[in-house]
Formats: C-alpha cells, sequence, structure tokens
C-alpha cells in the first residue's frame, strides 16, 4: 500500500468521524433547543422548574462529556443562550435563563476552557449574571480574557463588570488582579447603574464597558446610577490595566 494511499485513507477516516460527529451535535442542538424553548415559554410554575432543572442537567451532561463541543458553533441555540468564546476557541461560557427568577433573574452557567490539549469544565448555577462579551489580551506573555458580564437585580438595579481570568496549570483562575486604580489592584472592576438611564440605548447586551487601542473604558455613574457620557480610562502597559483618568 502507498503512502499516499495510506494518507488517503487516513483523511477519509477523519471526514466520516468529523462528519458522524457534527451529525450528532446538531441533533442534540435541536433537541436542546426544543426543550429550551417549551420550559422558557411555559406559564406552568411547575411544570417550567421540572423542565429547566432536566435542561440544566442534560446539557451540563452533554457538554461535560463530548469536549469536542468547544469547537463546534451552536448556532440555533445561540439564539437562546448566551454562548460567548474567546477569539483564540480556548475559552467559552454558556449561560442560560433558568426561567426560576422573577426581576433578579436567573442564569445556569457553564464554563469550557481547553488547556494542553484538555478541555474542562465549570458549572455555576442560579447567579444572576450573563457573560456577553471575552477579550483576549496578553500581560507579561501571559494570555488573559477580559470576561464583560452584565447583572440583572431588578428592572432598575443593574450592572456590567470584568473580570479578568487566565489559564494556568491547567487550570481556570480568575483571581489574578490586573486592574490598578489609584490605590489598589483588583481582579474585576464592576459598574452598578439604574438601567433606566440607558433604556434608549439600541444595542442588546448593553455595551457599557469598551476595550479599544489597549485602553478600557469604564462608565462613570452617578450616585443616582445614571450613567454619563464620562469612562475611567485603564491603559495596558507591561504588567497590568493602569488607571490613567476620566475621559
Amino acid at each position: 500500500m502507498s503512502r499516499f494511499f495510506r494518507f488517503f485513507l487516513l483523511l477519509f477516516f477523519i471526514s466520516n468521524v468529523s462528519y458522524a460527529q457534527k451529525g450528532k451535535f446538531e441533533s442534540k442542538e435541536a433537541e436542546f433547543l426544543k426543550v429550551y424553548t417549551k420550559f422558557s415559554e411555559s406559564e406552568d410554575y411547575d411544570s417550567k422548574q421540572a423542565q429547566s432543572a432536566k435542561f440544566s442537567e442534560e446539557f451540563k451532561k452533554f457538554i461535560s462529556g463530548n469536549p469536542e463541543t468547544l469547537a463546534y458553533d451552536f448556532k440555533k441555540l445561540k439564539d437562546k443562550l448566551y454562548i460567548i468564546t474567546s477569539e483564540d476557541k480556548k475559552l467559552r461560557f454558556y449561560v442560560w435563563d433558568t426561567g426560576m427568577g422573577g426581576t433578579m433573574v436567573s442564569f445556569d452557567q457553564m464554563i469550557q476552557y481547553s488547556s494542553n490539549g484538555k478541555v474542562k469544565t465549570i458549572y455555576n448555577s442560579d447567579t444572576p449574571y450573563f457573560v456577553s462579551e471575552i477579550i483576549k489580551t496578553s500581560i507579561r506573555n501571559q494570555t488573559y480574557y477580559l470576561v464583560i458580564s452584565n447583572g440583572i437585580f431588578s428592572n432598575k438595579d443593574q450592572a456590567q463588570a470584568v473580570q479578568a481570568f487566565t489559564i494556568k496549570n491547567d487550570q481556570l483562575i480568575d483571581t489574578d488582579k490586573i486592574f490598578k486604580t489609584k490605590t489598589k489592584m483588583l481582579n474585576k472592576i464592576e459598574a452598578e447603574f439604574d438601567f433606566f438611564s440607558v433604556v434608549d440605548r439600541p444595542e442588546r447586551p448593553l455595551k457599557l464597558i469598551k476595550f479599544d487601542q489597549n485602553k478600557l473604558y469604564i462608565p462613570v455613574v452617578d450616585e443616582k446610577g445614571t450613567v454619563s457620557k464620562k469612562f475611567l480610562v485603564y491603559q495596558l502597559n507591561s504588567n497590568c490595566f493602569e488607571y490613567i483618568g476620566i475621559k
């Protein structure tokens, strides 16, 4: 058997496996979409509670048991869930409304990340935060992910935060303090605000915290919770994001 023919057979085998896997993922995605749509639109609390818990358990089991899902796009399910992936495809957040909250929305969350060829998952339940963006950057030759999250505590009281995540020794770390204020170092910056002060803004999710040309912009919020047009500006240097003033 020639080397070329063996190579062709290998490619054919890989192609068939990939095609079968994609079909499996598409089938499961359709199932999850159907279940999620059903319970999210249900008005029967007891039924909704049971279906929501079942969805979370089954979805968690599927993602954990199929690490290849980190590379799968979930095109249909992304219309219902927040599925946010880093630029390098090494970190992904899955966040969904459980339907069990009131004005304080209750989300379940899965984090999927890749390190040294292995994919790991972390599960968090009943949080008021969903993730809307992941920004990849580098400090001291270490990759950091600036994860933008959004808290919904009531119709009025909400928040947007940026938190630093990194992967070290096969672990996902969220405690590194890379934001330098005038007085201290932080691993997370959060701006709480009155949603009605920005309700007329067209984008959803809201994009209050911004990153542009190695500068991080945090909105200035007054004592009443009104979001102003000014920003606290943090400049990325070789060691951290350092506060440089208001713009």
